[in-house]
């Protein structure tokens, strides 16, 4: 009978531990999000606060800190805002009583007011980098690298480093056959004869 007893306590406790996720320790996570926010590269600022959001032993309170600094960014940045405003709305359905829901409301509406510009803006004719910079806003930027890589011209270097961290751009050595990235005149410095990735999923 005793056995039984102890037998129950230890599965019960091990169903505790299973239903209680433990937290990430603050100090590591305070970090990780410092060193994110740090990042002046919006691609590169993004993709770290994305792995750190995906980390499974976030507390609620973490992953909303992180969710807030990542919509920040993007719309501070003008890159995702569509991807802005879902991460504002995944932190008020994680935190609903969060206590910037008044901040959180107002820069949603500002976000909306920014897509609804860069909409307008891309049903009319515009210059290469202007198009550009309202399509990586628009988080569309499969589209941005492939115009740029249609049209021959070189990415001035902001979206340089867009297209390389999001990898459509790769090193000169990592594809041998590779189109350029520049092909005509005097090659930029940002670009130190990098080229056009065959396949941005494997770069």
């Amino acid at each position: 009978m005793r056995l039984q007893a102890l037998t129950f306590a230890v599965l019960l406790g091990l169903a505790a531990c299973e239903t209680v996720p433990s937290a990430m320790d603050p100090a590591a996570f305070d970090t990780s999000l410092a060193s994110a926010e740090a990042n002046t590269n919006p691609a590169r600022r993004d993709a770290e606060l994305s792995e750190l959001i995906a980390r499974a032993e976030l507390s609620d309170e973490q992953r909303a800190s992180a969710l807030y600094a990542r919509a920040d960014g993007r719309l501070n940045m003008k890159f995702n805002l569509p991807g802005a405003v879902e991460d504002f709305d995944a932190l008020l359905a994680l935190a609903p009583d969060e206590a910037r829901i008044a901040t959180v409301e107002r820069r949603k509406l500002f976000a909306a007011e920014e897509i609804d510009a860069a909409e307008r803006r891309l049903a009319r004719l515009q210059n290469l980098p202007d198009w550009v910079d309202d399509k990586i806003l628009m988080g569309d930027i499969p589209a941005a690298a492939a115009r740029y890589q249609g049209s021959g011209l070189t990415p001035n270097a902001g979206h340089f480093y867009v297209f390389l961290e999001t990898g459509f751009i790769c090193a000169p050595t990592d594809l041998v056959d590779a189109a350029p990235v520049h092909q005509v005149g005097p090659e930029p410095e940002h670009v130190q004869g990098a080229v056009w990735c065959s396949d941005p999923s494997v770069s």
